[in-house]
């Protein structure tokens, strides 16, 4: 069987979206940093990332949770909670200062609800 088709590409091309977007290598490397937390059970894992989004600035580049743990070694009221943050600058490669700096305002604004850092 064989199947014959007409397309008048001069009226198809104003319905096509040619939006290509190229983000090269970056230039400049990641710093990585983990942070492990006691966190009471009624605050989400949401409420966390809003907090870490919102504190982080122009140089969190990502996060992600990698753990949740509720067990015997926690706290009753309490859940294990643990996050990976990355953090790079576009335009040159970060300091130990602007890291530090970054970290501190998450972590304040995690600990008004509540939540400990694990040792």
């Amino acid at each position: 069987r064989a199947i014959i088709a007409v397309i008048d590409l001069q009226s198809v091309i104003p319905h096509t979206a040619f939006d290509y977007h190229y983000t090269g290598i970056a230039k400049y490397p990641a710093v990585s940093r983990d942070i492990s937390m006691l966190v009471p059970k009624a605050v989400t894992a949401g409420e966390i990332e809003a907090i870490i989004a919102q504190r982080g600035g122009k140089i969190l580049e990502s996060y992600g949770l990698f753990d949740i743990y509720e067990g015997a070694q926690v706290r009753p009221g309490f859940k294990s909670m643990a996050y990976n943050l990355v953090f790079r600058h576009k335009e040159k490669t970060l300091e130990e200062a602007e890291i530090t700096a970054a970290m501190k305002k998450i972590l304040n604004g995690l600990e008004s609800l509540g939540i400990e850092l694990r040792s």
